[in-house]
C-alpha cells in the first residue's frame, strides 16, 4: 500500500452535510504533502481519512428521488492541484456500459462521472471535468448561467484521470491542476461544486447536491467545497509548439504543392485568476470542413467556429452577437472585386479566400470580487491576389485586404442571485484606408432573490468611419422579462435595430432595420406521469416590423412539443404558422421594395429511439403548404446509427426536401429610365444530403475517423415574374437560363493519437468537389457518379503538437 502524509493545519470541523446555504451541501477537502498516484486505485491512506460526499439524488428520470446505487466522492489537495476520488458502486459490474471514444466525445453509450467546479461561487460560471467508465476524458465550461448541456465543449485543459472497473463497480481518480482553472486570490477558498453520476443502462443521472429540474440553471444549484486554504500555486507557463506539412493539389493546377508550417501556442498564468493565451503563426489546415449549403436567401449564412484557439476560453467574448470569431482571418474584403480590377488580357492566378493571420492573443480571468475581464487582439497582414497578362506573362498583385487589427474588451461583473452586468467593446481597424468600425454596449441579467423571475437585455451602438469622412451610427437593444422556475414558464422579448446598426466587421447580424416582439410560453412536466418520463411544450408568438416607420412585416406562430416514454422512446414535433400575408422587405434585394409573401403552414413530427441499443434511428417528417402559386412541399430525414462494438460505430443520415412551386428572387437590373427591374421565378427546390461517418477507436487516446458528405440541390425554373412596387408579381417573358444543379462533396479521413496530455499527432486526408451547372440531372446515381468523377482538390497533411509545461521541465532539470 502506498504511504502519504498530511500537512498539519488547524480548522474548525465542518459537519459533512451542514447546509452552508439554504439547500446546499458542504464537503471538506483535506491537504496532503505527497501527491496520490492517479491510477484509479484509491489505496493511499489520505483517501480513507477524507470526508465523503454521498447520498446522491436523481436529476433524471425521477427528479428528487435517491439514486439506484451508492456513490462516494472524496477530495484532497496540495499546492499543485485538487485530487478527486470517486467510487461508483454497482452490484453488476459486468453490466456497466463502456463505449470508447476520443477525448471530448459526447453521448457515448457509457457510464460517466462528472465534477463541476465554480471557484468564484458566483452561480453562473463553472469548469466541468467528466470521465467515462471507458476512461475517456471530457472537459467543458458552463458560461453565463447556462445549463450544463449548453456548455462550451471547445474548452480544453490539461488534467489527469484514470477510470477502472473492479468487483464493486468502478472508480475514477482525478488530478485537476490549478493551471487548468481560475480561482480567487484569497487565503481561504470557498468553491461551488457538484458531482454527477450517470448510470447509462438505466438512463439515470444523479447529483450530489440536488438539481431541481423546475429551476433554471445548473451551476446555481451546486454545493460547497471547503477546506482549501494557504495554497501556493506554482508557475503556470506552458508552450505548445507545432510543426505541420502539407501535400495538396487543386483542380486548376495538376501539380502537387508541398508546404510546411510551424508555430506555437503560449499559455501564461499571470496570477491565480488571469491567464494570457497567444497563438503565433497559427495553422488551421486540418480544421474540419464546413457543411456548406447553397444560399438562396438574401442573408449571410453563419457557420460554426472550428479553430481551436478561437473556440477555447472565449466564453466572455461570445455572450452577445458582436463577436463572430470567423471574421478574424476570414474572407478578404476585396476578394470579390478582383475581377473588376482586371485589365484586358489579364487573368487571376491567385485570390486567397482567407486573410493571412499573423497572431492572436487573449487575456481573461476573474477577480476575487467577481469581475471578469477579457481582452482579445488579433493581427492579420496584407493579403494579395495575383493576376497575369496572358500575352506578356507579366504578373502583378492586387491588395484584397490590408493590415488589419481586431480588438475586443469585456468587463463582466457577477452579481447576487446569479445575475451579471457586462460592458463590451469591439474595434476593427484597417490602416491602409483609415477605416474603423466600433461597437460598444452593455449586457445584463437581473434576477430576484428566489431566482423565479429575471430581466435580461443588452444595448449596443455601432460606429463606422473613414479618415476625412463622417461616421455612420446605428443602435440596437434587446430586452426580455421572464419566469425561470416552475412547470409554467414565460418570456416576453423586444428587439430593436436601426437600419444603420452594423456589427458585422467583428460580429454577426444577418439583418438590421427590425423591430420584433416575441412572447414565449412553456409548460414542462419534469416528473414521470403514466407511461412517460417527461414532456416539454413551447408556444411562441412573434410580431415583426421594420424599424423604418415600424412597417408591418409578419406575424408568426410557432412551437414544439416532445415527450419521452419510460422505454426511452422520444416523440415530438415542431410547427410554424404564418396565418396572414406578410411583407418581405429583404427578398427583393433592392431598397424600397417589398414582396407580399403568402400565408404558410409547416409541421415537422419526429421520433428518436433508444441510443442504448446497438441500432438506433431518428426519423423526421415535414410538410409545407402556402396559400398561393400552389406552393407546397415535404421533407424526410432518416438517421440510423449502428454500434458494432464499443470500439466501432457507423452512422448514416439522409435528408430529402422537395418544395414545389417555390417563388423567389432571380435577378435585378435597371431599365432605360434607371428604374429597378426585379425578377422573381417559380421553381422546384429539391435538396438531398447524404452523410456517412464511421469511428474506430484503437484506444481511448487513438482513433480513425471517416466522413463523407454529399450535398445536392436542383432548381429548375418554370416561369418568371416582375415585382411591382406594391409587392405583387405579374408574369413576364424571360429567356435566360437560371436552372441550377449544384453539388458539393467532402471526404475526410483522420487519424488522431493523443500520445501525451495536451500533445497530439494527427494525419488528415481531405478531398473536396464543387460543381455548378444549368443542366438538371434527375437521376441520383448519374449525378453522384458525375460529381465523384469531377476534378477535386486533395490534401494530405501531418501535424505534431507537443505540450511543454514549465513545472515539468523544471523538475526534470532538477
Amino acid at each position: 500500500m502506498k504511504k502519504t502524509g498530511f500537512l498539519l493545519f488547524t480548522f474548525c470541523w465542518i459537519p459533512l452535510f451542514m447546509l452552508a446555504q439554504e439547500g446546499k451541501k458542504t464537503v471538506v477537502a483535506l491537504p496532503v504533502s505527497v501527491s496520490p498516484k492517479i491510477d484509479g486505485i484509491l489505496d493511499e491512506e489520505a483517501w480513507s481519512k477524507a470526508p465523503v460526499a454521498g447520498e446522491f439524488i436523481q436529476r433524471k428520470p425521477f427528479n428528487g428521488k435517491p439514486t439506484a446505487f451508492r456513490t462516494e466522492v472524496r477530495f484532497l489537495y496540495d499546492n499543485s492541484g485538487l485530487y478527486v476520488g470517486a467510487i461508483m458502486y454497482d452490484p453488476s459490474p459486468d453490466s456497466i456500459l463502456t463505449q470508447l471514444g476520443l477525448r471530448d466525445s459526447q453521448g457515448l453509450n457509457s457510464d460517466y462521472f462528472m465534477l463541476m467546479l465554480s471557484p468564484f461561487n458566483d452561480g453562473i460560471n463553472a469548469f466541468c471535468f467528466m470521465v467515462y467508465a471507458s476512461d475517456v476524458q471530457v472537459d467543458f465550461k458552463i458560461p453565463g448561467g447556462s445549463s450544463y448541456v449548453e456548455g462550451d465543449m471547445s474548452w480544453d485543459a490539461v488534467w489527469l484521470s484514470k477510470a477502472r472497473k473492479n468487483d464493486q463497480g468502478w472508480v475514477v481518480e482525478m488530478k485537476i491542476p490549478y493551471s487548468a482553472i481560475r480561482f480567487p486570490k484569497t487565503t481561504v477558498q470557498h468553491w461551488g461544486i457538484n458531482c454527477q453520476r450517470d448510470i447509462r443502462r438505466y438512463r439515470e443521472a444523479g447529483s450530489w447536491n440536488f438539481v431541481d429540474s423546475k429551476i433554471d440553471g445548473y451551476v446555481n444549484q451546486g454545493g460547497m467545497l471547503e477546506g482549501i486554504q494557504y495554497i501556493r500555486p506554482p508557475l503556470r507557463l506552458s508552450l505548445s509548439p507545432y510543426v505541420s506539412g502539407y501535400m495538396q493539389k487543386n483542380p486548376d493546377d495538376p501539380q502537387w504543392q508541398f508546404t510546411y508550417n510551424y508555430g506555437a501556442d503560449l499559455k501564461y498564468g499571470i496570477n491565480e485568476s488571469f491567464t494570457l493565451d497567444m497563438t503565433l503563426i497559427p495553422d488551421f489546415g486540418q480544421v474540419p470542413s464546413d457543411d456548406k449549403i447553397y444560399n438562396f436567401s438574401p442573408f449571410e449564412i453563419q457557420y460554426n467556429e472550428k479553430r481551436q484557439f478561437f473556440t477555447e476560453g472565449t466564453e466572455l467574448f461570445n455572450k452577445t452577437g458582436i463577436f463572430y470569431s470567423r471574421r478574424i482571418g476570414g474572407q478578404p474584403k476585396g476578394m470579390n472585386t478582383v475581377s473588376d480590377s482586371l485589365f484586358d488580357r489579364e487573368k487571376v492566378l491567385e485570390n486567397p479566400t482567407q486573410t493571412r493571420l499573423l497572431n492572436a492573443t487573449k487575456i481573461s480571468g476573474r477577480t476575487s470580487h467577481g469581475l471578469g475581464i477579457g481582452i482579445f487582439n488579433a493581427i492579420s497582414g496584407n493579403t494579395w491576389a495575383k493576376v497575369q497578362d496572358t500575352i506578356t506573362g507579366n504578373v502583378r498583385r492586387i491588395l484584397t485586404q490590408g493590415f488589419t487589427n481586431y480588438n475586443m474588451i469585456v468587463l463582466d461583473q457577477a452579481l447576487k442571485n446569479n445575475s451579471y452586468f457586462d460592458f463590451l467593446n469591439t474595434n476593427y481597424h484597417m490602416n491602409d484606408n483609415g477605416y474603423t468600425a466600433n461597437v460598444t454596449g452593455i449586457a445584463f441579467k437581473i434576477a430576484n432573490k428566489n431566482y423565479t423571475y429575471a430581466f435580461i437585455g443588452d444595448a449596443f451602438i455601432s460606429q463606422k468611419y473613414y479618415t476625412h469622412s463622417s461616421s455612420d451610427l446605428g443602435y440596437h437593444y434587446n430586452l426580455a422579462f421572464g419566469k425561470l422556475k416552475g412547470n409554467f414558464l414565460f418570456t416576453f422579448n423586444q428587439l430593436l435595430e436601426t437600419d444603420r446598426y452594423d456589427p458585422n466587421d467583428m460580429g454577426f447580424n444577418d439583418r438590421n432595420n427590425k423591430f420584433i416582439n416575441v412572447l414565449v410560453l412553456n409548460y414542462n412536466l419534469y416528473e414521470p406521469f403514466g407511461k412517460f418520463l417527461d414532456a416539454t411544450n413551447r408556444l411562441q408568438f412573434a410580431y415583426n416590423c421594420l424599424y423604418d416607420e415600424f412597417k408591418y412585416s409578419s406575424f408568426v406562430i410557432s412551437g414544439e412539443s416532445n415527450v419521452t416514454s419510460r422505454k426511452h422512446l422520444t416523440i415530438g414535433g415542431t410547427y410554424s404558422l404564418i396565418p396572414v400575408l406578410s411583407r418581405d422587405y429583404y427578398e427583393p434585394r433592392v431598397k424600397g421594395f417589398m414582396y407580399i409573401q403568402p400565408a404558410e403552414y409547416q409541421f415537422t413530427p419526429w421520433i428518436s429511439t433508444d441510443y442504448r441499443k446497438k441500432l438506433a434511428i431518428d426519423i423526421l417528417l415535414g410538410g409545407y403548404i402556402a396559400s398561393r402559386y400552389k406552393s407546397c412541399g415535404f421533407s424526410i430525414s432518416l438517421r440510423p446509427r449502428y454500434r458494432v462494438s464499443d470500439r466501432l460505430i457507423i452512422q448514416y443520415s439522409v435528408d430529402y426536401e422537395h418544395i414545389f412551386n417555390n417563388v423567389g428572387y432571380v435577378i435585378d437590373s435597371l431599365d432605360v429610365n434607371q428604374n429597378a427591374v426585379i425578377l422573381f421565378g417559380r421553381r422546384d427546390l429539391r435538396t438531398i444530403t447524404n452523410v456517412v461517418s464511421a469511428n474506430f477507436m484503437f484506444s481511448s487516446r487513438m482513433s480513425l475517423d471517416f466522413r463523407l458528405r454529399h450535398y445536392w440541390v436542383t432548381a429548375p425554373y418554370y416561369s418568371f415574374f416582375r415585382l411591382r412596387s406594391d409587392g405583387s408579381l405579374y408574369p413576364v417573358v424571360y429567356t435566360k437560363d437560371h436552372d441550377l444543379n449544384y453539388n458539393l462533396m467532402n471526404i475526410e479521413l483522420t487519424y488522431t493519437w493523443n500520445f501525451a496530455p495536451g500533445s497530439q499527432l494527427s494525419l488528415v486526408w481531405k478531398n473536396a468537389v464543387n460543381t455548378v451547372t444549368n443542366f438538371i440531372e434527375n437521376d441520383f446515381l448519374n449525378n453522384f457518379n458525375s460529381t465523384f468523377g469531377s476534378l477535386a482538390s486533395n490534401s494530405f497533411s501531418i501535424r505534431v503538437l507537443y505540450f511543454l509545461d514549465a513545472i515539468y521541465l523544471k523538475r526534470k532539470k532538477g
